[in-house]
């Protein structure tokens, strides 16, 4: 008798410390594989040395040209281009400016592939800087392409899906002051 008290106290003990640490006879969970997001070199900012207008519409529509080519030309239906040089003002300095607004297959969702797009921007050593969704379920975020505010582009990439029938995103992407 007294084996089977101490095969009772021991089983009970047993019980005791697996309710304590939280085990359960469920299997354990098996880890999700991270899937990591490889560099695109192209969309990586490259800061001339003679840093003029030319040269900022150069890099600007350069940059803009590989966040387009993220997307795969099956779903691109159009992209509304518009890009100037903005001149300076009181408060700011002159810089290349480019507006894209592309229209995908309406059966494709713009949220998902902006946030999509932002991790392979990411990856090639942008920082974001600021992400938003709106009561609309519009997806913003703003991205820069260097810590230092000299010599970084700042991009705006936003998801929209207001419209019923319509997948659009849109990309705003400004260059570095021009001197002087």
């Amino acid at each position: 008798m007294p084996r089977r008290t101490s095969s009772a106290i021991a089983a009970a003990f047993l019980v005791l410390m697996l309710a304590i640490t939280g085990c359960t006879a469920s299997p354990a969970p098996t880890p999700s594989p991270t899937e990591s997001v490889p560099a695109d070199p192209a969309l990586t900012s490259v800061f001339p040395d003679d840093f003029t207008g030319e040269a900022a519409k150069s890099e600007t529509v350069r940059l803009a040209d590989a966040i387009v080519a993220l997307l795969p030309a099956s779903i691109v239906v159009h992209v509304d281009n518009t890009d100037q040089l903005v001149p300076a003002t009181a408060s700011s300095g002159s810089y290349y400016g480019v507006l894209r607004i592309i229209s995908l297959d309406a059966s494709n969702d713009p949220v998902a592939i902006s946030k999509a797009m932002v991790q392979k921007i990411e990856a090639s050593g942008w920082t974001e800087r600021q992400s938003s969704d709106d009561a609309t379920g519009v997806h913003i975020v703003t991205l820069s392409s260097n810590r230092k505010p000299n010599i970084s582009w700042l991009l705006q990439l936003s998801g929209d899906p207001r419209v019923s029938g319509q997948s659009v995103i849109q990309l705003q992407l400004a260059s570095p002051d021009l001197p002087g």
